[in-house]
């Protein structure tokens, strides 16, 4: 059994949508795979998720999409098990997921919320558990596999359409794989609200951030995976 540890990451990932099993007394019941990450997606940011020790997952929940969801994957023959919510605005819910091996990656939408995580068009993404090893090894400090390191990717200054300045820099860059990881480090002289959709840009497949909160006292990591181009 392995106990949930949240981890303050954002992450974007793709997934094929869940169809509810039912609902009862408030509670959302879901079938989730045990062969993929699964993703709940919300209406707005979470302030607060519980999810009980007993729970038995193959990996740490990992937050995304500036805390608008949770990407988790349940261990195999894992029980039923449920996860509280409660969103910044104060609404709470609990949805019940119900794990399944054989099946595809699931998403769970509360009240039809939007993905605000498209993935690029014209670029071929890689799979969602590959994207998932990747980033977390970086996090972690270590090279990820399939990665050799690069030298720093240059740093960034960049103008936020919701005021201020933020600057990116640069700490870490590994290659491999077809694929670019950059590590940065984020800092502002004012606090700046950030999300994985403001750094997408032709060739990203995939953007995580440490925190969503972004001045001289908090500054996040970024990790930024992207096609390499040569």
């Amino acid at each position: 059994m392995k106990k949930p540890m949240m981890q303050g990451l954002a992450m974007v990932a793709a997934l094929a949508v869940a169809t509810f099993a039912g609902a009862s007394d408030d509670v959302q019941k879901v079938v989730v795979s045990t062969d993929a990450y699964n993703r709940l997606i919300f209406p707005e940011p979470y302030s607060t998720i519980v999810i009980p020790p007993e729970a038995e997952l193959r990996d740490n929940p990992v937050p995304t999409d500036g805390k608008r969801g949770l990407l988790i994957r349940p261990s195999d023959e894992a029980e039923p098990f449920s996860i509280f919510i409660q969103l910044r605005s104060g609404e709470a819910f609990t949805v019940k997921l119900e794990p399944e091996s054989g099946i595809d990656a699931q998403v769970f939408r509360y009240r039809n919320a939007p993905d605000l995580s498209a993935e690029p068009e014209r670029e071929s993404r890689p799979k969602d558990r590959w994207i998932a090893d990747t980033i977390l090894s970086a996090f972690q400090g270590s090279r990820p596999s399939g990665f050799e390191p690069a030298g720093a990717p240059p740093s960034a200054r960049l103008e936020m359409p919701n005021g201020g300045t933020l600057m990116l820099t640069a700490e870490t860059q590994y290659r491999g794989s077809g694929h670019v990881v950059n590590i940065y480090r984020l800092s502002s002289d004012s606090s700046v609200e950030v999300e994985p959709r403001d750094f997408y840009r032709d060739g990203v497949v995939a953007v995580s951030l440490e925190g969503d909160t972004v001045s001289e006292r908090h500054q996040p990591r970024m990790i930024v995976v992207e096609v390499d181009r040569g």
